[in-house]
């Protein structure tokens, strides 16, 4: 024990015995100061002894029937000493006749005095060994919390740092640049190529440059996705695909990219030219919340690799900024795929 503990054993073993001796003077019993001081003391022991004979068994690797023969010898041994050394005082410091002082109710009295404190002991090692182990699960358990928090801010580093990336390997000025020329060269003899362009020109730049502090303006978030569905109704003659986009977005902003990740689901995985199986899109504000619906059929021919990294960014910029108001249910089977995601928008000025 540290000296912490030995000082809370004294006060604890001060405040019983000035308990007792009260009780006893009160109920006007004999006290003897040097009786009184021995008694406490053997008591004491006893404690002590089985309390730290029963945690020292219990420590040890042996098997149940050798514990429970070191807890008999234990119990054994501080019964005798305890009765031996209370008798001793009775009789050299007391003269007491041992015959007459022997009584039945006097042996039965030294048992349960012994029994009292062994009682206390046992509770006591009971009562430590159960705050050890709630100790170390809560150790435990603290530091699986910290190891899966660590995990996670690896994973969510990892998947940031992936999509950095990705980013740094464009350069933005050059592409914009690229486009520019090549839409000034063909949107005169070619309009329809050159509106295309345009288009595309938007979809980089706002890919690139569109996103401050994580967020995007809902009208230019909303715009991006409008364009990037015209460069594929460009593309495919007979696009089939029913989209409604809100109209109202007044002051709203919305996290960067993470809707346009869910759209490029759709082409990338879906069935976009099958009039039989039409592609739904939806994105809407009711009561200042954000519903996005998608629905489409697999395109199980489609040989596209997916590494999963979009919708895990989905997921984590919505447990990071929104962790308890939004909801995403993504409902998939072998031949259609559904999603629905809710959260609360924000405005310029909230952050």
């Amino acid at each position: 024990m540290d000296r912490k503990n030995i000082g809370i054993h004294i006060i604890v073993w001060a405040a019983y015995i000035l308990y007792e001796v009260l009780i006893s003077y009160f109920a006007g019993l004999d006290l003897r100061p040097l009786f009184t001081v021995l008694s406490f003391a053997i008591n004491i022991a006893v404690f002590y002894a089985t309390w730290l004979g029963f945690m020292f068994i219990k420590e040890q690797k042996r098997s149940l029937m050798a514990k429970v023969l070191g807890i008999t010898l234990i119990t054994l041994f501080t019964l005798a000493v305890s009765a031996v050394m209370k008798i001793s005082v009775e009789v050299f410091l007391y003269d007491k006749n041992l015959e007459i002082y022997l009584t039945r109710y006097q042996i039965t009295a030294l048992v349960m005095r012994w029994l009292y404190f062994y009682i206390i002991a046992m509770g006591f090692s009971f009562a430590q060994l159960a705050a050890k182990r709630d100790k170390e699960v809560y150790r435990y358990n603290l530091e699986r919390m910290n190891m899966l928090q660590e995990q996670e801010r690896l994973k969510k580093n990892a998947l940031q740092a992936e999509l950095n990336l990705i980013k740094s390997q464009i350069n933005p000025h050059f592409v914009f640049n690229t486009l520019g020329f090549l839409h000034s060269k063909t949107y005169k003899a070619m309009p329809d190529v050159g509106k295309s362009i345009l288009m595309l020109s938007n979809i980089m730049r706002h890919a690139l440059t569109g996103s401050e502090g994580g967020y995007s303006t809902l009208e230019s978030e909303l715009n991006y996705i409008h364009d990037f569905i015209r460069i594929h109704d460009e593309r495919n003659e007979s696009l089939s695909m029913e989209y409604r986009l809100e109209q109202n977005t007044k002051d709203k902003k919305v996290i960067s990219l993470i809707l346009i990740t869910l759209v490029e689901n759709i082409f990338k995985h879906g069935i976009i030219k099958d009039p039989a199986k039409t592609a739904i899109l939806s994105i809407e504000v009711i009561d200042n919340e954000l519903l996005f619906y998608s629905f489409n059929y697999k395109n199980n021919n489609k040989k596209v690799h997916s590494n999963k990294i979009g919708i895990e960014y989905v997921k984590q910029k919505l447990n990071e900024l929104y962790p308890v108001n939004h909801s995403l249910t993504i409902s998939e089977t072998e031949h259609t795929y559904e999603c629905k995601l809710k959260f609360p928008l924000k405005s310029y000025e909230t952050t």
